[in-house]
């Protein structure tokens, strides 16, 4: 691989931290301790994890409560850390103030917030807001509901596929699934729009320069990158996608046009990356398991809406995130444009 990809490391700091934030009106119901020990829902995590063939070791995790939790001027009735920023352990920790009600939840209420921040903090799971059919969350690690309740006391078959789903996410794949579009109909997932601000970009320490923009005369939206040729590593512009809502099994084809003038060197290229995170006896991992690239084949010279593409024929639900890169390689001189640079989904089912 092509030293470019050396900036992965940001990807363990995308899933360092997560939270979960209070709920508006968590419905009382006492019929627990009012601070029981956090190792019975610890214990719980592990028997259902074990009722799914993992043999997990919880000794590494921390599960405390903390009077109050509080990220950036918001309150929040749980945090789950892969890495604690004071201990270095993974660590879940549970509010004890007065706005989230902990000491009245029923016990089904408080599994609901535990496992989900368990998610975060052992399973190293970001936050999931996709949607079933019938407008229910897709996944236990959804922001956009009352976390306390995404599965209720006697709701046993609907907590059975919140669990199933926590520990393996193509457990989604048998529900009917919102994917807020027809891909037959419309088969692009993302492009790069101007509005779009969340770009990220390597220059090599001044080597290159790189641009968003709109094409005068066509509207068209642009990556730019250009160099004089001392690149000494690649140069390039990336986009991390977070858990996207894609078909088990769909083909994913990242595509852009190339223009450019008179491009010297070894060229333009484009790249895509695709992680997962692997369940382990002690928590899970960020592992890749895809890396497309057209890096041993750049292209350069003279371009106009030269088409590059790059197809992964078999998507899964797995994936976290995926990144895909506009890339000019090192000892490139000159200026290309990556014009209607997208992500195209062809629904294998």
């Amino acid at each position: 691989m092509k030293n470019h990809f050396r900036i992965l490391s940001f990807a363990f700091v995308l899933i360092t931290i997560f939270s979960c934030d209070t709920d508006d009106n968590p419905e009382p119901n006492p019929i627990q301790d009012d601070f029981p020990d956090l190792q019975l829902f610890l214990d719980r995590f592990a028997e259902e994890a074990s009722f799914r063939g993992f043999d997990l070791n919880l000794s590494g995790l921390d599960a405390v409560y903390v009077d109050e939790i509080n990220r950036n001027d918001a309150p929040y009735c749980g945090y789950g850390y892969i890495i604690h920023p004071q201990t270095g352990r993974r660590t879940v920790e549970i509010s004890r103030a007065p706005n989230c009600n902990w000491a009245a939840l029923s016990d089904i209420q408080r599994e609901n917030l535990f496992f989900h921040e368990m998610g975060h903090a052992f399973l190293n799971l970001p936050h999931d807001n996709a949607l079933k059919c019938d407008g229910r969350p897709l996944s236990l690690m959804t922001d956009e509901f009352n976390i306390f309740e995404i599965y209720r006391e006697g709701e046993e078959e609907l907590r059975t596929y919140y669990l199933d789903e926590l520990f393996d996410r193509v457990a989604a794949s048998e529900q009917c699934i919102d994917f807020g579009q027809d891909f037959d109909q419309d088969p692009v997932f993302f492009k790069n729009e101007l509005e779009d601000g969340f770009w990220n970009f390597s220059n090599d320490n001044g080597n290159y320069q790189v641009s968003r923009g709109v094409h005068e005369d066509s509207g068209v939206p642009y990556l730019g990158i250009s160099s004089e040729g001392d690149g000494q590593n690649t140069g390039y512009i990336y986009k991390e996608i977070l858990v996207p809502n894609i078909p088990e099994g769909a083909s994913v084809t990242l595509r852009t046009k190339i223009n450019a003038e008179n491009l010297q060197g070894p060229g333009v290229a484009i790249a895509l990356r695709i992680y997962e995170t692997e369940i382990g006896n002690t928590g899970a991992n960020l592992v890749e398991t895809a890396t497309l690239t057209t890096e041993n084949d750049p292209i350069g010279g003279t371009l106009e809406d030269h088409v590059l593409e790059l197809t992964l024929p078999n998507f899964t639900r797995r994936t976290i995130f995926m990144i895909p890169f506009a890339v000019m390689m090192p000892g490139t001189e000159g200026k290309a444009y990556f014009d209607d640079f997208e992500i195209v989904v062809e629904d294998a089912s």
